[in-house]
């Protein structure tokens, strides 16, 4: 998992996924989305080389982006890969996490 955030205005935080993220990188997945919200910035996800995800990246995701929309901020997929969305479809999730459409 890789954070940054956008340093010429610092109104955005970019979460970029590796290609395997399972439960061993949960813990650092939730400190990373924590700070997006603390931050109160635009958040952008990129996914698109996710290979595999689990279920408990997908929940947190999920818990993600529905807390995120309570507070107000803006989420954005700015990728998310086949493999990534098929994760989701077949856990319910996409559509309430807002994924694109697989291609």
């Amino acid at each position: 998992m890789d954070e940054n955030t956008d340093s010429s205005n610092a109104t955005k935080t970019v979460i970029t996924c590796e290609p395997t993220i399972d439960i061993n990188y949960v813990a650092t997945l939730y400190e990373h989305l924590k700070g997006a919200l603390n931050a109160n910035h635009e958040v952008e996800i990129h996914a698109g080389e996710v290979t595999k995800a689990d279920a408990a990246i997908m929940q947190l995701f999920l818990a993600f982006t529905l807390e995120a929309k309570i507070a107000g901020l803006s989420v954005t997929w700015v990728s998310a890969s086949d493999a990534f969305i098929a994760a989701a479809d077949l856990l319910g999730l996409a559509v309430e996490m807002e994924l694109p459409q697989a291609a």
